[in-house]
């Protein structure tokens, strides 16, 4: 075992700790916290034991698991950056939209309160 599997497998653990935390806090809905635990077993698993890719790895034609690891790690996190921009976009879009309702209402009071 390398030093960095080690690693791999502390930083997994350190994770299963702050989604644990979050999930006590009411944060994340227990489906969430099952989810994400999941996701950090399984990154436990592939850090402990890379060959158990070693099929996927030759039928994907990638010359390393690393290479493999590399690729879905970069795909994963384009969908995650994604996601977030067009989170932010709606939230924004919602934001701007109540903050102009609320100056419409209170602009509307203000005009009927000087009559």
């Amino acid at each position: 075992m390398t030093i960095f599997q080690i690693i791999s497998a502390l930083f997994a653990l350190f994770m299963m700790y702050v989604v644990t935390i979050h999930g006590k806090k009411k944060n994340l809905s227990k489906p969430e916290v099952w989810a994400w635990n999941s996701v950090w077993i399984g990154f436990i698993v592939i850090a402990l034991f890379p060959h158990l890719l070693l099929g996927v790895t030759g039928l994907l034609n990638f010359a390393r698991v690393f290479d493999l690891l590399i690729v879905v790690a970069f795909m994963i996190l384009s969908v995650v950056v994604f996601m977030s921009y067009f989170t932010v976009k709606t939230l924004q879009k919602k934001l701007e939209e109540a903050i102009r309702n609320e100056a419409i209402a209170t602009g509307k009071k203000n005009a009927h309160g000087k009559k």
